[in-house]
């Protein structure tokens, strides 16, 4: 990791449908159910990391993966404009 004069903000998302499937007991709910995780850094250093389980069964990777991207945008909108507001005065340079 090098530091950067830069301001940016990146967010790494991904989904695991079904990923105990078949491999847990069998009468778990929890086994079917699809794990999420994202990771929220700021000028390339992780700030916030969340993993857990999606709520309900879902049917695809695809509503999975929707599901993750809707979740993580709850998270870092409300993040960009935090650390917009903290570090603009601090001599970062304006991210295009």
């Amino acid at each position: 990791m090098k530091p950067s004069s830069e301001l940016t903000v990146d967010c790494y998302v991904d989904a695991d449908f079904a990923g105990l499937w078949n491999k847990e007991y069998h009468n778990d709910e929890n086994c079917v159910k699809s794990r999420t995780g994202y990771v929220l850094c700021i000028t390339k250093f992780p700030i916030l990391w969340i993993t857990c389980l999606q709520d309900g069964i879902k049917l695809s990777t695809t509503e999975a993966e929707y599901v993750v991207l809707s979740m993580t945008m709850r998270d870092l909108l409300p993040f960009k404009r935090l650390v917009q507001a903290i570090f603009m005065g601090i001599g970062f340079e304006k991210n295009k």
